[in-house]
């Protein structure tokens, strides 16, 4: 999951414009328009520019504060590198007008704001996502998936080693286990509705802390799993994949900064995952619900060993610990969010899904 930022910074249309124009040879700011995108889960500003006489656009987005400027890089050269082999689905970020002035750690496609904070602009992808898909939109998108993996297992530039797939999951697993969280927590949030989020809270401790459950989180931690390493975009949730109008073409992939080295299966499980959570009535493994899915991607990428159940391992347990970091967030780091509703809504769909998932794992 793409970690949240903790506060938002409000930005006015006068400095976006100054901040755009780092990116865009214009006459001046005045011929541009900014449209703000709705707020999600991170926190950062996202605008749509619109050049009012060409119609051209692009997206102006913030850096998110938890990542460096070398990883931003490398998800910029990621992209870059895709689209240099003729896969055109990813935005690709555009350098500043000029890339020699402002460190920025000698970025060429990152703008520094007199506050401090970082951007980047990219290439504007049309489409919509689709809340929920029928079989050709789930191929088609697992075929989109596929191929980029595919693609960027050529990719070498690397990143910093990090406990990635199976090996990560069962580290989150073994701090569940081990959590404090099990105890109450005090009800002193500011958060939206403490009330209803205590009473979600108190649900996941109740479920998790059940005998039984702790037997299964103990089992699966014996699991060895074996891993396919190679660029993965990490983040992929449904809505982060978009559609023409008539959902009859894949138009591109979105928000793709916390890609780095993990297994493919990561991937497929958020994704497939996602639109489960999001479709509460879709029950079951994956591989049986989109059967069809899982061919496709099989003959087009190298999905290594054991490919579904690497998936719905994932899948599943990352529902456990999806909710464990949400509740850390929340009442432990005491992190505020600027869309608490789609948190809300958020923490609600993992919890549904919870006790299916550890069933699954038993």
């Amino acid at each position: 999951m793409h970690q949240p930022r903790s506060t938002t910074v409000q930005f006015s249309v006068d400095e976006i414009k100054r901040i755009a124009c780092q990116f865009l040879d214009v006459p001046q700011p005045s011929v541009l328009t900014v449209t703000p995108t709705e707020d999600g889960l991170s926190g950062s500003t996202t605008c749509i520019l619109t050049h009012c006489d060409t119609g051209r656009r692009h997206v102006l987005k913030q850096l998110p504060l938890h990542l460096s400027i070398d990883h931003i890089r490398w998800t910029q050269s990621l992209a870059a590198f895709t689209r240099g082999q003729g896969y055109t689905l990813l935005p690709v970020a555009i350098n500043r007008c000029d890339s020699s002035q402002g460190s920025a750690g000698a970025a060429p496609k990152i703008a520094i704001h007199a506050d401090g904070t970082l951007w980047q602009c990219l290439e504007y992808i049309d489409g919509n996502p689709c809340r929920t898909p029928h079989t050709r939109q789930t191929v088609m998108a697992v075929r989109a998936l596929a191929n980029f993996h595919k693609v960027t297992s050529a990719f070498q530039m690397p990143r910093p080693k990090a406990l990635c797939g199976w090996h990560r999951r069962v580290h989150q697993l073994r701090s569940i286990l081990l959590s404090q969280q099990f105890s109450q927590v005090e009800n002193n949030t500011d958060a939206f509705r403490p009330t209803q989020l205590h009473a979600l809270h108190q649900r996941f401790i109740q479920l998790i802390r059940t005998p039984k459950t702790i037997q299964i989180i103990e089992n699966a931690l014996n699991r060895n799993l074996s891993a396919v390493h190679q660029p993965v975009l990490k983040d992929c949730w449904w809505n982060h994949v978009l559609f023409s109008d008539s959902h009859d073409r894949l138009t591109g992939i979105i928000d793709i900064d916390a890609a780095g080295w993990d297994d493919p299966a990561v991937d497929m499980s958020r994704l497939l995952g996602s639109w489960q959570l999001e479709n509460l009535q879709w029950e079951g493994k994956l591989v049986d619900i989109w059967p069809e899915a899982f061919q496709q991607y099989g003959a087009i990428a190298a999905s290594g060993v054991d490919f579904p159940s690497r998936v719905q391992h994932l899948h599943d347990t990352g529902i456990l610990c999806g909710l464990d970091r949400w509740f850390a967030w929340i009442f432990t780091e005491k992190r505020q969010f600027p869309n608490m509703e789609l948190v809300l809504r958020r923490i609600t769909h993992l919890l549904h899904a919870a006790p299916a998932a550890i069933q699954r794992l038993e």
